[in-house]
């Protein structure tokens, strides 16, 4: 039997070798393409949950999610005219608190004449702006005119002037607070608080943020005029307007439009995504990395971390405090887990970590908004009981509370003590003692970040 010919050997291993890549490269190419689909898949079928909910998913349904108003009925028009009016001013100046340098006194205590007179200059500058802002704000309706489809790239300046036009309602309300115009410091408050409302609704986590500041702000004004005897009509508005902001629905809508946007980012080109990470364009290593991730599958996997994270978040929203932070601590945990492997998952790690953190916020705002609640309840009490201070916030109980408004931060009602004639509700805020879990003082706010105090003294 004549053996093999080299050459005809040679050639079979050849064909043999090439179809074995070839039978390789096909396997890879199924396996790859199967393991893309699968990844798609899990992103439809989280889009779809998101949808049956009746959350937008994309920028474009967000910005008709944020419903339009009739020019007729839409305070906005009036708003932004107003705050075209407003007159700025030096905020280095030492004179003027809340926009300048100016360092408020004592709650009891009154305004240095330097003080007065900045106010009242400011003020007076701003007539037509406050005149403004007071016929919009009879308006019921507001939707400003922005466009949120551009995702990250939407402007938004109606949020700066917003802030500042709330700081010429807190610098009058000092102002009739200090002549002795009560009734009408509390109507300026109560305008200042509406206006912040105007962006309660407005889906999106920076006009939250610049929602709370705004009654940030009121308290000061608030604590000056429980110094000072309120009628009866005053306290009841001011009382139903902390009262109605103490849910969690305008903090659900913002974390919905960050998650919009954040959508938008993942479906975003490579040069946009650089431009988000605020990189070099011409450095070719980003460029290369950034379509490796892509191409492998990674930043499907990204796109999943995030879509979950935001539901632990979401889910954390919707429970009382403070179990709600404990949600959300747990998972801005895992976020910060992921964050230290050696390949995180970078938009995850960009987008996320902000989002436990204002959760944290929105708890402190709603701290404030319950010692608001509770010493506004303290003055009807007071009205009504011959200027006498109840021993217990339990006393306030039903006729002028529901029920003792709960600490945010653990769980227990809100502390109450008699100072002198007048009174200190407080809320122990996020930190305690080391010392045997002693809890802190009112007014010990050193280490504090939500620590807060009403002290009237008459």
């Amino acid at each position: 039997m004549n053996p093999t010919p080299p050459e005809f050997t040679a050639k079979r291993h050849q064909r043999i070798g090439i179809a074995w890549l070839l039978s390789s490269l096909l396997t890879f190419i199924t396996v790859y393409a199967g393991y893309r689909l699968y990844l798609a898949h899990k992103i439809k079928v989280k889009i779809g949950q998101i949808r049956q909910t009746g959350f937008p998913v994309t920028t474009a349904e967000l910005n008709q999610w944020y419903a339009a108003v009739p020019p007729e009925e839409n305070a906005a028009l009036i708003l932004t005219n107003a705050f075209a009016h407003l007159v700025k001013v030096n905020t280095n100046t030492p004179n003027l608190p809340i926009i300048g340098r100016g360092k408020l006194p004592r709650r009891n205590e009154p305004l240095s004449p330097e003080m007065e007179q900045a106010i009242a200059d400011y003020v007076a500058t701003n007539q037509v702006a406050l005149e403004l802002l007071e016929k919009g704000l009879a308006l019921k309706s507001c939707r400003y005119p922005v466009d949120l489809t551009p995702g990250w790239d939407a402007l938004l300046p109606h949020l700066v002037v917003l802030k500042n036009s709330a700081q010429l309602l807190a610098l009058k309300t000092l102002s009739e607070i200090e002549n002795g115009e009560t009734a009408q410091a509390a109507e300026s408050l109560q305008t200042m608080l509406t206006l912040a409302d105007t962006v309660a609704k407005e889906p999106l986590l920076i006009s939250h943020l610049v929602w709370m500041r705004c009654y940030h702000m009121s308290y000061p004004c608030l604590e000056r005029i429980l110094c000072m005897p309120l009628p009866e009509d005053s306290l009841q508005r001011l009382s139903s307007m902390y009262q109605t902001m103490d849910t969690f629905e305008d903090l659900q809508r913002a974390f919905v439009a960050e998650r919009c946007v954040a959508f938008g980012s993942f479906a975003g080109s490579i040069q946009q995504i650089e431009r988000l990470l605020e990189s070099d364009t011409s450095d070719f290593g980003v460029t290369f990395g950034l379509w490796i991730i892509r191409v492998s599958g990674r930043w499907e996997l990204d796109e999943l971390y995030y879509l979950n994270g935001m539901d632990g978040y979401l889910q954390a929203i919707k429970l009382d405090l403070p179990e709600r932070m404990d949600a959300a601590d747990e998972v801005s945990d895992q976020i910060q887990e992921m964050k230290r492997r050696r390949y995180p998952h970078i938009l995850s790690g960009l987008f996320l970590p902000a989002l436990g953190k204002a959760i944290n916020k929105d708890a402190g705002n709603i701290a404030h908004l319950r010692v608001a609640q509770t010493a506004l309840a303290i003055e009807h009490y007071r009205l009504d009981n011959d200027r006498q201070c109840p021993e217990t916030l339990l006393k306030l109980v039903p006729d002028f509370l529901n029920a003792v408004p709960v600490d945010p931060f653990d769980g227990r009602p809100l502390r109450y003590m008699k100072a002198g004639k007048g009174y200190v509700v407080y809320s122990v805020g996020s930190d305690r003692e080391d010392d045997g879990g002693k809890e802190k003082q009112p007014g010990d706010k050193s280490d504090s970040r939500y620590d807060f105090t009403f002290t009237v003294n008459r």
